[in-house]
């Protein structure tokens, strides 16, 4: 009677073990799941952009000293992008137009131009494309859901963040980070982190209208 009275515990006891370690897979499985749902929404959306206009204010830190700018963006792939200075008032004007490898710099009130040639094609850092096209290709991503709100007056709403680390070695420009809303998978913010991990451009998205049409006029600069 003894042994069967403990036989039958021993049961139930290892019952109760197999339903907690049910449990525990069961709520990891699920909370891998959202995280790849999530990465894979983000990668149908994003790996394949074809052109974009947004507005944006840049944020660029040098030295402790930061200044901040208001700019309109355009992109077509494969490689035309355009950012018109929309403030501060004394750059309201300024345009940069950049197409296969060739940079041209249009001053406000007509001035002279200034162009360059042989640019990069990954010189940006303030343009989101370059940015997934970095995270896409390199092997040294993360991705993480966080409830943490970008400034304090942002609602406290789910977010992903993306960080890829950046090649070359420079200490300038060791990595970067994308904020992007779980809900409409619009980007929030763009940062570009030191080696120390310090912000040194931050890029906060106003305005983003994926896939927009944008003509050819907006490079005939070039």
């Amino acid at each position: 009677m003894f042994i069967t009275l403990n036989l039958k515990r021993c049961v139930k006891f290892v019952a109760a073990i197999a339903v907690a370690v049910t449990l525990v897979l069961t709520i990891s499985l699920t909370s891998c799941g959202t995280n790849e749902d999530i990465h894979t929404r983000i990668y149908r959306k994003y790996s394949n952009i074809q052109s974009f206009s947004a507005v944006v204010e840049v944020t660029v830190t040098v030295e402790r000293t930061s200044n901040v700018y208001q700019m309109r963006q355009y992109y077509r792939a494969p490689d035309m992008f355009r950012e018109d200075v929309l403030a501060p008032e004394n750059l309201a004007g300024m345009t940069y137009v950049f197409t296969g490898g060739t940079m041209l710099i249009i001053p406000p009130n007509e001035g002279e131009s200034i162009q360059f040639e042989n640019i990069p094609e990954n010189r940006s850092y303030t343009f989101l494309p370059e940015f997934f096209r970095r995270y896409f290709d390199s092997q040294v991503t993360t991705v993480a859901v966080t409830t943490e709100a970008i400034d304090e007056t942002s609602v406290d709403d789910t977010e992903t963040v993306l960080e890829v680390t950046l090649d070359g070695g420079n200490t300038y420009r060791a990595a970067q980070k994308l904020w992007i809303d779980n809900e409409t998978l619009q980007p929030l913010r763009l940062e570009t982190h030191d080696a120390s991990g310090t912000p040194l451009v931050t890029v906060v998205f106003t305005e983003f209208n994926l896939n927009e049409r944008v003509d050819d006029e907006i490079f005939d600069a070039l």
